[in-house]
């Protein structure tokens, strides 16, 4: 079998997924939109694929078997649902929108219906994380120090800068650190969270560095830290715990420390896209939901909390994660 996909935003990360589909010997892509005609045309060129500049056109003259949507943060309208009514499967790029309550709405439509999901956490797909997570067991872990340091993407009208398209950085960005923490130190419950703008006060209108403290229904601790500051990127997670303190550097998909009274360095292949990707259309073609590391209702739990993170960012107050 064949899995059939359409593409809704053939730009940004979209591109490398697109990249990975041109030798992907169980999947063909047929169609392509895009609201810029020459970027959806270019993207949809190499697979022979249909080219549309309307989503819900696409949908309505189409037929496929799954769809990525890889569209900003502030671009998400009807995509989802329009998924959800045709049956069709879904891969969506993070942050799943910027509206908690829309999200809400859109996991609720898909969950009725009941198609395969995946959504674009790819460090789930890091071997460096499966090495750790299978490393600890049922060891338990009591703290974890992650952080996403980076600089400011894009130009001075990048969609990136302005908050009401992003939802900023914890949102758009440092939701692939909160998710990592989710894996190791479970659900959270409660945050709190600082953050200023010391440096990228023209730039952006949002903090350029923010600090949170979450407390996890498991016991665990954790801090997760972010900056558009940084010279250099870096994606890195800290744990410690029973008998262990392990570094996930995710930057290089890379892993050391010690565990149990031995040294670990293991270095993994670093491609995440491509095995997120896989897992999806394999899901598909099996209509195994199972292979999917990052369905949608999980994802959720990870939006969540970086919607919480953001209004104790505004309210300068604790705040209790949805559930």
């Amino acid at each position: 079998m064949t899995v059939n996909l359409a593409f809704i935003g053939a730009g940004g990360i979209a591109s490398t997924h697109l990249e990975h589909l041109r030798s992907h010997e169980g999947a063909a892509v047929v169609a392509v939109c895009d609201i810029n005609e020459t970027v959806a045309q270019t993207a949809a060129q190499p697979h022979d694929a249909a080219v549309f500049t309307d989503h819900r056109a696409m949908y309505e003259q189409c037929s496929f078997d799954a769809v990525v949507i890889a569209v900003p943060p502030f671009a998400h309208t009807d995509q989802e649902r329009l998924a959800g009514e045709a049956g069709v499967d879904c891969f969506v790029e993070k942050p799943l929108g910027l509206d908690a309550t829309t999200v809400r709405e859109r996991a609720r439509t898909l969950a009725e219906v009941n198609v395969i999901t995946q959504v674009g956490h790819m460090t789930r797909y890091a071997d460096s994380l499966e090495r750790a997570r299978a490393l600890i067991g049922e060891r338990t872990v009591s703290l974890v120090d992650a952080h996403w340091w980076c600089g400011v993407p894009g130009d001075e009208d990048h969609w990136w800068r302005s908050k009401d398209h992003s939802g900023g950085q914890v949102i758009e960005q440092a939701t692939h650190t909160y998710d990592v923490v989710r894996q190791f130190a479970g659900d959270v419950t409660s945050v709190s969270a600082v953050g200023g703008n010391a440096v990228n006060t023209e730039a952006l209108d949002f903090e350029d560095s923010t600090a949170a403290v979450l407390e996890h229904e498991t016991g665990t601790i954790s801090q997760v830290s972010a900056t558009s500051t940084a010279s250099e990127f870096s994606h890195t997670v800290r744990l410690a715990g029973d008998g262990f303190a392990l570094t996930l550097d995710l930057g290089d998909d890379r892993l050391t420390g010690t565990i149990g009274g031995e040294s670990i360095a293991f270095q993994g292949n670093g491609e995440m896209y491509a095995k997120e990707l896989d897992a999806f259309v394999e899901a598909v073609e099996t209509r195994d939901q199972s292979l999917c590391r990052s369905p949608y209702d999980d994802a959720l739990a990870t939006f969540e909390t970086t919607i919480a993170v953001d209004q104790a960012l505004r309210t300068g107050e604790p705040q209790e994660v949805a559930k």
